[in-house]
Order: C-alpha cells, then sequence, then structure tokens
C-alpha cells in the first residue's frame, strides 16, 4: 500500500479540481489520437543457406512432413544433390539440392508432376509435396537465421550432436555409422572471461545399456572434417569444432572436465543427449 501511494497522484477533493482533472485527461487523449503512429510491419530476411546447411536442412523437411527418404545424393559444389521421398499412401516427392559454392546453395521441389503455376509467385497447391516441403525448409532456415543472429550465451558451452548417415556423409563425406563408427560433432565456445581448457579424449559417452563410460576412438580416415585431438585451451572469445568418434550404439549423455587456466580449477561437465 505504501508503494502504491507513492506511485498514484494526490486525490482531487473540490469540484474544480475535478473539472480541471478532466480537461487535462480530455487533453492528454486527443493528443495521443492525434499523435498515433502507423503500425510497423515485422519482416525477417532469410539469408542465403550454406552447401553443408541445404543439405542438412532438405532433409530434417522431408523427414519432418512425414515423409520416409527413399533415397539420397549428397550435393556438392559442381555436383547436384538430390532426395526422394515417399509416403504410405503412395505419395512421392524429389528434391534437388544445388551448391553454387560452400556458401550458396538452393533446395527445390520437383514440380513437374503439379498443375503449372501461370502466374508468377503462384502458390504451389495446398498439401502437396512441393507446398509443405517449401513452407517446412523455410521455417527451418528462418529459424537457422534466428539462432545464429541471436549471439552468443555467457560462460562456456559445450554443444555435441550425433551425426546419422546422412549427415556423416554430408559433413565427414563417408558413412560412417554403416561401418559401426559413430561420429559427434563438438562445438566448444567460450564466451566467459576467463580462458578453459579441455582435453579431447576425456570426452565420455555414457552408455544406455549400462556398460560404463565410453572413450573416443581413433579416428578413421575421412575426406574432410577435423577430428578433435589432445589439450585444447579455448581463450575468451574462442570457439572450437571438430570431430570426436564412438564405437556404434545408444548413449544417454557426455561428461567430461574443463579446466580453468587461470587457477587450474577443475569443473565437471554433463550433457544429456535428447
Amino acid at each position: 500500500m505504501d508503494r502504491l501511494s507513492r506511485l498514484l497522484p494526490s486525490p482531487v477533493t473540490s469540484g474544480r479540481g475535478r473539472f480541471v482533472a478532466l480537461v487535462l485527461f480530455l487533453a492528454v487523449a486527443l493528443a495521443g489520437c492525434g499523435s498515433r503512429q502507423p503500425i510497423r510491419k515485422r519482416t525477417f530476411e532469410t539469408r542465403v543457406p550454406t552447401c553443408e546447411e541445404a543439405n542438412r536442412l532438405a532433409y530434417r523437411a522431408v523427414t519432418s512432413v512425414g515423409y520416409t527418404v527413399a533415397s539420397v545424393q549428397v550435393a556438392r559444389p559442381g555436383q547436384p544433390g538430390s532426395i526422394e521421398a515417399k509416403k504410405e499412401d503412395g505419395k512421392s516427392g524429389k528434391v534437388t539440392i544445388t551448391c553454387h559454392d560452400e556458401s550458396r546453395a538452393t533446395a527445390e521441389p520437383d514440380r513437374s508432376g503439379e498443375p503449372v503455376r501461370l502466374l508468377a509467385g503462384a502458390a504451389d497447391k495446398p498439401g502437396s509435396f512441393p507446398h509443405v516441403f517449401t513452407q517446412t525448409y523455410n521455417i527451418l532456415l528462418s529459424s537457422q537465421t534466428l539462432a545464429d543472429d541471436s549471439g552468443p550465451a555467457g560462460g562456456v558451452s559445450l554443444v555435441l550432436t550425433r551425426l546419422g548417415s546422412f549427415e556423416s556423409q554430408v559433413e565427414l563425406g563417408t558413412d560412417l555409422p554403416k561401418a559401426g563408427v559413430l561420429p559427434v560433432k563438438v562445438v566448444v565456445t567460450n564466451n566467459s572471461p576467463r580462458p578453459y581448457g579441455l582435453t579431447a579424449e576425456k570426452i565420455l559417452l555414457s552408455s544406455s545399456s549400462g556398460g560404463g563410460q565410453v572413450a573416443p576412438i581413433a579416428p578413421p580416415a575421412t575426406g574432410q572434417g577435423a577430428p578433435l585431438r589432445g589439450d585444447i585451451t579455448l581463450q575468451p572469445g574462442q570457439n572450437m569444432t571438430g570431430y570426436l568418434f564412438y564405437p556404434a550404439g545408444q548413449y544417454t549423455s557426455a561428461r567430461t572436465t574443463l579446466i580453468d587456466k587461470e587457477n587450474n580449477e577443475e569443473e565437471g561437465f554433463s550433457v544429456r543427449f535428447e
């Protein structure tokens, strides 16, 4: 009550006071109406995806709309890629991915079996594969753009991403899960004001079968992608991306130890897989 009484104006007791208050209220209201600003429309600009993003997001878009991937060819600069999709009800679709270079790519659904769009910019038939794919792909790309523009959070972040057969082909150039190897993409970002370190071989995965913690194995020969090795130190503002490799299996979480380089204090770090 004390705080409210200090924030609210003093009560008006006289009739003239009430009249003055009413006039002032009307004047403010009219001024507010006269200075009303037009509603601003919020727009989001979606950037052109990289070759890696176009491959990855096109694959996610196909599986997100209820289709099964029947075949896939990873796109690379100078080599178009494609994803053929099908559904149990007999519907099918195809996406062509074109990488102009590593930084610019497109993913377009095949519209050969759809009605001809006579007008430029005309929409696809609602519910058709080109329609649901394009809508979902654009949403995923917009979400990626917003995430990239949101800026880093404070502290030290450790992001581990298990790669399936398709992602392994996109990022490493070969299907490692088919050969019994689980590749894991590791992104470490130090947004703290202090240097931190970790040891790649001490990033351990916990087996879902209760078999204890599993250490990385020797990196297999791949055409691309840098494996993480040895002791790593990240200065404030620095980030690092690399890959670790584990025996194929089901894992629930990862655990490692970060070292504050200023005082050599160790901090446990745990990441749970979704």
